[in-house]
Order: C-alpha cells, then sequence, then structure tokens
C-alpha cells in the first residue's frame, strides 16, 4: 500500500522501502504476498497485492497497486486500490544520496479510509556494495472513519550486495504518531530482514519477516514477493 496503509494487529504489511532514483523506459510487475500467523486466538490472515509500475520519463514514473485480503473461511475481499507518482529531485549524476518526493492516493473498500500521501523518499550509496535508504510519510485520511489528524510514519533500510546478484536487508517500519499527538509511544513498530535474488530473464524473488516490536503489531509478519522487469 505504500505510505497509506497503517498496520494493525491482524493486517500484513506489504510494504517497502522504495528508491527515489528513476530510470527512463523502466516498466515492471509484482506479486506481493503476505501472511500473518493466527496469535492470541485469532485465525491466520493473508494479503496478496498486485503492483504495476513505469517511468513516465527520465524523471518521474507512476505506479498502481490493488490490495486483497484473505481470512479461513472467508472469500478473498478487495481491500483497496493505490496510486503512486514519483520525482527524482536529485540530479542524475548524484552518485552518493539521492532523493525524491512521491504523492500517493488510496480508494478503500472499508472498512479504512480514503487517503492522500506525501512521501520524502532518500538513498544513500555507502559502498559499491552497501546502500541505505530512509523515508518520511505524512497521509491524511478522509470519509466517515477519517480521523481529522495528519498521521505521520517513517521507515528505513540498510542492504548490503551479495555474491550471485542476491541481496540481504534489514527493513524498520515506525508509525511516528499524528499532528495531534507525535510520539513514538504506543506506535506501532515493525524490524526484520529479507533477503532477494534472481530467478531469470528479468524474473526476481524477495522473501523476509517482520518482528513486532509493539503491542499493536502482530509478533510474526511474513512477506514473499515476485517481480518482473521489463
Amino acid at each position: 500500500m505504500g505510505a497509506l496503509c497503517a498496520q494493525t494487529a491482524t493486517a500484513q504489511n506489504t510494504s517497502s522501502i522504495s528508491s527515489p532514483a528513476v530510470t527512463a523506459d523502466d516498466r515492471g510487475i509484482e506479486y506481493r504476498f503476505g501472511w500473518v500467523p493466527g496469535e492470541d486466538g485469532l485465525d491466520d490472515s493473508f494479503a496478496h497485492r498486485f503492483d504495476y509500475g513505469f517511468s513516465l520519463n527520465t524523471r518521474s514514473s507512476l505506479k498502481l497497486n490493488a490490495r486483497f485480503e484473505e481470512k479461513p473461511g472467508s472469500d478473498l475481499r478487495f481491500d483497496n486500490f493505490n496510486v503512486e507518482y514519483l520525482m527524482e529531485l536529485t540530479p542524475e549524476t548524484a552518485k552518493v544520496w539521492q532523493s525524491g518526493i512521491r504523492f500517493d492516493a488510496r480508494i478503500s473498500n472499508g472498512p479504512d479510509s480514503e487517503r492522500i500521501g506525501i512521501d520524502w523518499l532518500n538513498r544513500w550509496r555507502l559502498t559499491d556494495r552497501v546502500q541505505a535508504r530512509g523515508m518520511l510519510i505524512a497521509t491524511r485520511s478522509f470519509g466517515g472513519n477519517a480521523d481529522d489528524a495528519i498521521a505521520f510514519e517513517a521507515r528505513s533500510s540498510l542492504s548490503v550486495k551479495l555474491n550471485g546478484d542476491y541481496d540481504l536487508a534489514v527493513l524498520g517500519f515506525f508509525d511516528l504518531g499524528s499532528s495531534d499527538n507525535f510520539t513514538l509511544d504506543d506506535q506501532t513498530r515493525q524490524v526484520g530482514p529479507t533477503i532477494s535474488g534472481p530467478l531469470g530473464n528479468g524474473w526476481s524473488w524477495t522473501a523476509g519477516n517482520l518482528f513486532g516490536l509493539s503491542d499493536d503489531a502482530p509478533d510474526n509478519d511474513v512477506r514473499l514477493w515476485v517481480s518482473k522487469d521489463f
């Protein structure tokens, strides 16, 4: 869901720490699967997300994604649809630090509200094999269930490229409260590893798990993604 999906104890985190870089003539599709094992008397729950992204030019790109939820004994349910528009801000020649601004919009099938958001995306190339990413996110909800306050979130990752085009990373997702109560107390926090690798012919995979560091985050949030670049 990109910046627009708040996590709860029973919701899968299918979000990522995005890159601010845009490559001309880039296109790709991705399937994301999320699984939260049942805990505290709750059943397992699953999420399916389908992405299609493409560059508009050398400085901007667009991504569309749809998310579906699935619970035992229930039919697959359409959850929401998102549009993400990214603008790269730093020069194409930037070698160490790259930055961009992304605008997000979500249409929800309920019970969550519609939302719009703005994200500040950053990437630092620390060495030829190591890079860090960081995002600051602000979202505003609309509709009958909406909170008037602006919600804030931070995301970060540190990744290292291994032999054979494999990547190992540690990801962090941290809610920061809202404009009414900007605080780290009682906010959702998740941290965990991922590993990515090639499948051939432009296909790749990513697998990982997020561990809940707060009471309202699931103990485990299992993620498996399959991507194709054209």
